[in-house]
C-alpha cells in the first residue's frame, strides 16, 4: 500500500471517538492471546474509552490520527509523563499503535515524526514498551532510544514488565 493515501492529522477534541476506536482495536490486535482475554477487554473498555481520551486531551496531551479515507488506522499520543524515571523537561510518548495490516508501510514512522515535532519542545522523549515486544523495541532503537528503566504495567490485575526508553530531543530521528 502506498502510504501517501494515508493522512496524518492532529487529533482535536471532537476526534476522541476515533482515538477510542483505534486505541481499543490496536491494543486488542497487539495483545490478544498474550494478555488474559477478560483482563484485556476490561482494560480496553476503561483505558480506551472516549472519556479516557477526552481526559487526556483536556489535560494537555497531544494526539495524531493516521487515517485512510477518513477511517482511523493508527494513532499517537504524547503527554506529561507518569513514569518514575521521568525528570523535569521530559514528555512521554504515551501511545503509538498502527493496525498490523499497515506495518511496514512507513505510516508508523510518519506518526512518530508528527509526535517528535512537538516533543522537541522538551528535553527528552520517554516511552514504555512491553519487554517482549521485539518489533516495537527494534523500531524505537532505530529511532535512537535507549533503555533507562523497567516499570510494572497492570492489566486486569496481572503485572507485566515494560521497558522505559528515552531519547534526547536535540537529535533528529529522521
Amino acid at each position: 500500500m502506498n502510504d501517501s493515501a494515508i493522512d496524518i492529522v492532529r487529533a482535536q477534541s471532537d476526534d476522541t471517538d476515533q482515538l477510542a476506536l483505534i486505541g481499543a482495536a490496536t491494543f486488542l490486535e497487539s495483545f490478544a492471546g498474550i494478555i488474559d482475554g477478560p483482563a484485556l477487554v476490561n482494560h480496553c473498555a476503561h483505558e480506551h474509552a472516549k472519556s479516557a481520551y477526552d481526559a487526556l486531551l483536556s489535560q494537555g496531551a497531544m494526539g495524531w490520527l493516521a487515517q485512510l479515507n477518513g477511517a482511523p488506522i493508527g494513532y499517537a499520543v504524547i503527554c506529561q509523563p507518569d513514569l518514575d524515571a521521568a525528570m523535569p523537561g521530559d514528555i512521554e510518548l504515551k501511545r503509538i499503535y498502527l493496525l498490523s495490516k499497515f506495518h511496514g508501510t512507513g505510516v508508523a514512522k510518519r506518526l512518530f515524526e508528527a509526535a517528535w515535532d512537538d516533543a522537541r519542545k522538551y528535553e527528552r522523549l520517554l516511552l514504555g514498551v512491553k519487554d517482549d515486544n521485539h518489533r516495537a523495541i527494534a523500531f524505537y532503537k532505530k529511532q535512537g532510544f535507549d533503555q533507562i528503566a523497567v516499570r510494572k504495567f497492570n492489566v486486569g490485575g496481572r503485572v507485566y514488565d515494560d521497558l522505559v526508553l528515552a531519547r534526547p530531543t536535540q537529535t533528529d530521528p529522521r
